[in-house]
């Protein structure tokens, strides 16, 4: 049986790609960051990975409730996102430090 092992160098890369584009949001929380990347990719892709369900809150009301589930994406489809991401939709002013 021949195992795909993914390359270990990617962690590397993606986390480099992280770090510039967080430099461009540097008041925005980590999470706040992934968030507003998964829901730029979805969007930019038929809304991969969007989800839907609905909710019950306390007093038994149902509600909509959306997400963006992103489990399945291969890191380097997520990889080749991000550097687009910089190429294209980072703020203009932003000084890349590298």
């Amino acid at each position: 049986m021949i195992e795909n092992k993914r390359n270990p160098q990617r962690i590397r890369r993606i986390m480099d790609l992280l770090e510039t584009i967080w430099k461009s949001y540097p008041d925005m929380r980590f999470f706040q960051l992934i968030d507003m990347l998964q829901h730029k990719y979805s969007t930019d892709n038929n809304k991969f990975g969007k989800r839907e369900a609905m909710e019950k809150d306390s007093k038994g009301y149902e509600n909509l409730v959306s997400f963006i589930d992103l489990f399945y994406l291969e890191d380097d489809i997520v990889e080749e996102f991000l550097r687009e991401y910089i190429n294209d939709d980072r703020p203009k002013d932003f000084k890349d430090p590298f």
